[in-house]
């Protein structure tokens, strides 16, 4: 950045700065299945994880908040159901309770 030049994609995937790279023809279908993965994640867990990463970019974070936004998920009813659907070899139905 600091030099103004411009990166290639692999370059940049390899600096880190992306995470994936993908022809333009298959940038839709590619996103497509990465949304569906991200959405098919219980959806506590996932409200959980981005409440955390706001509160930890923040100069004095409240640890004892984010702790508050785990135990919650382990206490719901989506992280049984997701134990139980692990243990029994099937995808997990989330609810968001």
């Amino acid at each position: 950045m600091l030099t103004g030049r411009q990166f290639s994609a692999q370059e940049a995937k390899d600096m880190g700065l992306v995470h994936h790279v993908v022809p333009a023809a298959d940038l839709e279908r590619f996103t497509r299945e990465y949304c569906a993965q991200v959405t098919a994640n219980a959806p506590l867990t996932m409200r959980a994880a981005k409440r955390i990463i706001r509160e930890v970019l923040k100069k004095d974070y409240d640890a004892a908040l984010c702790k508050t936004w785990v135990r919650e998920c382990f206490e719901s009813e989506d992280y049984a159901e997701g134990r139980k659907a692990f243990m029994e070899k099937r995808k997990a139905v989330f609810r968001g309770k």
